[in-house]
């Protein structure tokens, strides 16, 4: 079976016996009078079929005897292919998708109607429907996906309703060995990425303009989609965790907090890097770099399956606060939340922060990041060191290991300003 087709499968098997899933791939949203954001697909629907086409649909139907699935693409329009571009064929969307019944998204109403209309059809009677519920998927240019359950309601008054949300989420957050490469070369070419930038990260350049060089390296490799908007936070500004000005110019002795990833197939990196412009850690910036490390690799050695990340965040503040004592940059246990306020660690894949239950105890194939950072905007430091790690046989792989945040290896490499490509 392939990989789209497994994840089908075990929707199916998730599914309640007599019940058809309805998920919408969503349309553009309207950024102004005459301009439309940029389309994101709904990543549950491309998490099923691989398409990242708007006005795409998936139809599933768990009857009495049988399964069936279609797959509905937007149908050829001379018109919208001269204004937006050609949309899929019938074929490259079965290609794609793995699905053999694809058809027009105009045929849409007339198979929803078969199966739930027809209690004789081939699939018995159909008496539940899931549909994804998350509340910012539109269906169409001018209905939500709430409004269009509320006019399947009062069409299908016996259809129960249920979310589809619940089940992909728990489908999502064990990552197949497919998923996990898309991860890791997503890591690699973010790698790649920043050693790049750091060939510019030198006094007097601004934020935005090493922002804007690891941007360009990734449409220059790959035509790389961004996992997010890429934060460059030099000195004090590195204090503020979404920092979003970024048109500060850097100085010789700022500590420059990078925080970036790049996309493989759908799937995010999210790499926090920490590195001194003029090459050498020294001082308070040292001290401070010393104890996020200890903290990033004390969590990353702790962390085992059936632990939840409020655990793994319990050891990252236990650590942090006995560093920061050790060195004197706080007074009493309770003050590391004035330099540290945020969580060690979310669920990384499709989405940088993945669909998951945070209190679910860790499990073999999840992909979560490890984060731990601190904030003293009183010395103009703020340090963040961020891996992405896999659980496999109860405990943490890291992924991102080849770069560079080791004080050595961050210092040999800021000294040789030679880098891979």
């Amino acid at each position: 079976m392939s990989e789209l087709g497994n994840r089908r499968f075990k929707l199916v098997e998730k599914m309640k016996a007599n019940s058809a899933a309805i998920i919408f791939s969503g349309v553009s949203k309207i950024a102004s009078e005459d301009e439309l954001y940029p389309f994101q697909v709904n990543n549950n629907f491309f998490y099923l079929t691989g398409i990242e086409q708007e006005h795409s649909v998936l139809l599933i139907v768990k009857g009495f005897s049988e399964v069936k699935t279609y797959l509905f693409v937007d149908e050829y329009s001379e018109l919208k292919e001269k204004w937006t571009g050609r949309r899929l064929t019938l074929d490259e969307a079965k290609q794609i998708s793995d699905i053999d019944n694809v058809y027009t998204y105009n045929q849409l109403d007339s198979m929803i109607s078969v199966v739930f209309d027809d209690n004789n059809n081939q699939y018995g009677k159909i008496d539940a429907c899931y549909f994804d519920l998350s509340p910012e998927i539109k269906v169409g240019d001018e209905l939500s996906i709430k409004q269009y359950v509320e006019k399947f309601r009062v069409t299908y008054p016996n259809i129960g309703v249920i979310d589809v949300y619940p089940l992909i989420r728990d489908l999502r957050m064990i990552k197949s060995r497919y998923e996990v490469e898309c991860i890791v070369k997503a890591i690699e070419e973010t790698g790649k990425g920043i050693n790049n930038t750091l060939k510019k990260c030198n006094e007097g350049i601004y934020e935005y303009e090493l922002a804007e060089i690891f941007n360009h390296y990734g449409m220059m490799h790959g035509r790389r989609k961004l996992a997010f908007s890429t934060i460059v936070a030099a000195g004090k500004n590195a204090t503020c965790l979404h920092y979003p000005g970024q048109n500060s110019k850097i100085k010789n002795k700022d500590m420059v907090l990078f925080d970036l990833g790049y996309k493989e197939a759908g799937y995010s990196a999210d790499i926090s890097r920490t590195y001194p412009v003029n090459g050498v850690f020294a001082g308070i910036a040292k001290s401070v770099y010393e104890a996020v490390l200890n903290c990033n690799k004390s969590v990353i050695e702790y962390a085992r399956t059936g632990m939840t990340i409020a655990d793994l965040q319990a050891h990252a503040i236990e650590v942090l606060t006995s560093e920061c004592l050790r060195l004197k940059l706080i007074n009493k246990d309770d003050d590391i939340k004035k330099y540290y306020y945020h969580n060690v660690s979310h669920h990384l894949g499709l989405d940088t922060h993945d669909i998951s239950i945070r209190e679910r105890p860790l499990e073999n194939g999840n992909v979560i990041t490890v984060e731990p950072g601190l904030y003293f905007a009183n010395f103009g430091v703020g340090v963040r060191i961020e891996d992405d790690i896999l659980f496999k046989d109860g405990k943490a792989v890291v992924l991102s290991k080849g770069i560079a945040k080791e004080i050595a290896d961050v210092e040999r490499l800021m000294a040789s300003k030679k880098f891979e490509e």
